[in-house]
């Protein structure tokens, strides 16, 4: 199937207002596929300052979801636009759940309930750690790794352990997140608890309705949004909700936050846009809802947009009003997402997908094929972008290997 039969253009009437579940889309049935822009040049005058905005918008992919918002977006302007090629490879477990984690020169890999440290120059396995099913949290030469025990600071050079803390309730425990670098949060159960980083000192702990779901995202001076499996999304600062909603479906992957919205995909799905209110400890409004499938992988949030995986199927709704812009088949439903770098969404499937979501410069117009690397097999599990280097799981000589791309 060609590219052009590929993208489905899907915009809403001029004018129209989204209801939840109930907007019409016109596609376009041409065989007509826009070019794709000039990409801008590499790199960025000035990078963000993570103390200042959330860990990771400096270009790491220091956690789940790349920042402490779970954006997928990298703003250091470093991607492969025109191409790739490969830098290495490592063989890995088909069966892995979360795409790796790079940051300060390593790579991180969940799989076969183990974690793998890998040398992010060559591939190299420096060290690993057992008893392990959530990808870590990285801040300052120090992985913050969850177990079925409780959570644990260690050396990113050599995985010796710094600190660790016990977490005594019933329930599983999530994966480690962070608010602007300065505080590790963890949940178990139906707590939620936030620590220091330096020692495992808890500073607050917070009850939950239902069990807390991977993974918290920061949500700007609130606080960080949290949801349960019970369809609650609370947004917390010290411990004390400011925000909170009851979904009509249980959320099927972690929440993202982009200034004072809160998307969380559900089962159900629809995608919810919270907005958070100034009324204190209150139920707020849902701002909209938008069909997206339900995505498990994590959504895309830059440039306006919302970029979510379900199924085969690529979706790009409007950030502000969930007006669906486009939609794209990548060929295959495994465990891709969405990641956007240099004006560039990059995305799995049955390849490796780079588009171009708005080539005239208006999303509905979108999107247009920047370039596609077949391997020999599916692409799952990434990809991320870390100082312009895709990493992604992909099916290559009859195996599965993690593989390093720029």
């Amino acid at each position: 199937m060609t590219p052009s039969r590929r993208a489905f253009l899907v915009a809403a009437s001029s004018g129209s207002a989204l209801l939840a579940g109930c907007s019409q889309f016109l596609s376009d049935d041409t065989d007509e596929s826009p070019e794709p822009r000039e990409p801008p040049d590499s790199g960025v005058d000035e990078e963000p300052d993570p103390s200042n905005s959330v860990h990771g918008a400096d270009g790491s992919w220091s956690s789940f979801g790349c920042n402490a918002a779970n954006t997928r977006a990298v703003a250091d302007g470093k991607a492969p636009v025109d191409g790739v090629s490969e830098r290495w490879r490592v063989e890995v477990s088909e069966l892995g759940f979360y795409e790796p984690i790079i940051a300060d020169g390593y790579v991180f890999l969940v799989e076969n309930q183990g974690l793998r440290a890998l040398d992010a120059t060559d591939g190299t396995e420096l060290w690993t750690l057992e008893d392990v099913e959530k990808p870590p949290l990285i801040l300052e030469g120090t992985a913050y790794v969850s177990t079925y025990e409780g959570i644990h600071a260690l050396d990113v050079d050599t995985g010796d352990e710094r600190w660790s803390r016990e977490l005594d309730a019933p329930g599983s425990t999530t994966a480690p997140a962070t608010i602007r670098g300065h505080w590790v949060l963890c949940g178990i159960g139906e707590r939620i608890l936030e620590f220091d980083p330096e020692d495992g000192t808890e500073r607050w702990r917070r009850d939950l309705l239902g069990q807390a779901l991977d993974h918290p995202a920061y949500a700007g001076p609130r606080g960080v949004a949290v949801a349960t499996e019970a369809g609650m999304v609370y947004v917390l600062y010290d411990g004390v909700a400011h925000a909170r909603w009851e979904l009509p479906a249980r959320p099927s992957g972690p929440p993202t936050a982009d200034k004072d919205v809160v998307y969380v995909p559900c089962h159900d799905g629809e995608t919810y846009a919270l907005s958070a209110d100034d009324t204190g400890n209150t139920v707020s409004e849902t701002a909209w809802s938008a069909e997206t499938g339900p995505v498990s992988t994590g959504l895309a949030v830059a440039d306006g947009l919302v970029l979510a995986v379900a199924g085969s199927t690529l979706r790009a709704v409007d950030a502000d009003s969930g007006t669906r812009r486009w939609e794209f088949g990548i060929g295959d439903s495994s465990r891709t997402a969405p990641v956007v770098g240099r004006e560039t969404v990059f995305v799995g499937g049955d390849r490796l997908w780079a588009l171009d979501p708005a080539p005239t410069g208006d999303p509905s117009d979108g999107p247009a094929v920047r370039f596609e690397h077949e391997f020999d097999g599916h692409v799952g599990r990434g990809p991320v972008l870390d100082d312009g280097v895709l990493y992604l799981v992909a099916a290559v000589d009859e195996e599965f290997a993690l593989l390093a791309l720029e």
